[in-house]
């Protein structure tokens, strides 16, 4: 089910944005390079995608920079806060906005410059090649610069957004897979231009962005306990025994 603001074709969402389309039963945002929808959570306002993680390690280099996931300039999108900033390789890994400013890093330590695939995912923390760090600010693209990788392990190392929701589809995954799709969460604005109509309450949240900036956006919310329906539909605040359980 595709809960509004999104849905199926334009009369069904609340700007061209929020269209999804569905092919052979797979839904996906047209507007955002066809780009998978796996969820969207109302609460958090956030919809989870899988996009594209390349890593080449046929021709390594100590020292490499890349702009990675997806540039979200012009959208109602942002990568949201519920990701985590994952590196898997043997060296470090700094993300950085465009003017090159640093979001955040993470450093690896691997034993004799070889990884070895990590199968309980409590234990990305820096050693056997794979490290993770919290993502605090929401933004619209960015660039991973890798560095001090080690030629025994060849040389190769990959930086990516992970939607911490998902982590299950991502941990086991290798570093010398060359591409794969990655579970990211963007977070969903609206404007007033938008025209929604809550069934209980609206307001205007601030975004925390980076270097100090702000950005506005409006939201739904009810005050049923718990939180069950949409409450982004005139009609959708619920209570359980409307929901029948």
């Amino acid at each position: 089910m595709i809960p509004y603001p999104f849905g199926i074709g334009a009369s069904c969402a609340v700007n061209q944005w929020y269209i999804i389309d569905c092919n052979s039963s797979t839904p996906y945002l047209p507007a955002l390079n066809h780009l998978k929808v796996l969820g969207v959570n109302l609460e958090n306002r956030t919809v989870t995608v899988r996009t594209p993680r390349i890593t080449d390690c046929r021709n390594p280099v100590q020292d490499s920079s890349k702009i990675m996931g997806v540039d979200l300039g012009g959208s109602p999108f942002l990568f949201s806060n519920y990701n985590k900033f994952v590196f898997k390789g043997c060296g470090n890994a700094i993300m950085m906005m465009d003017n090159g400013s640093v979001v955040t890093a993470c450093s690896t330590a691997c034993h004799g410059g070889v990884t070895h695939e990590l199968n309980d995912r409590d234990k990305c923390f820096g050693m056997g090649g794979c490290c993770e760090t919290r993502v605090p600010y929401y933004f619209k693209s960015y660039s991973i610069h890798l560095s001090g990788l080690e030629e025994k392990g060849g040389a190769c190392g990959s930086g990516f957004l992970a939607d911490e929701n998902h982590q299950e589809n991502w941990f086991s995954v290798g570093q010398n897979t060359t591409s794969y799709d990655i579970p990211v969460s963007f977070l969903w604005t609206l404007t007033a231009s938008d025209q929604i109509t809550c069934c209980e309450n609206t307001r205007r949240v601030m975004v925390d962005m980076f270097n100090d900036t702000a950005l506005y956006t409006w939201e739904c919310y009810n005050t049923w306990l718990p939180k069950v329906g949409n409450f982004y539909l005139t009609d959708g605040c619920k209570t359980k025994d409307d929901n029948g359980t």
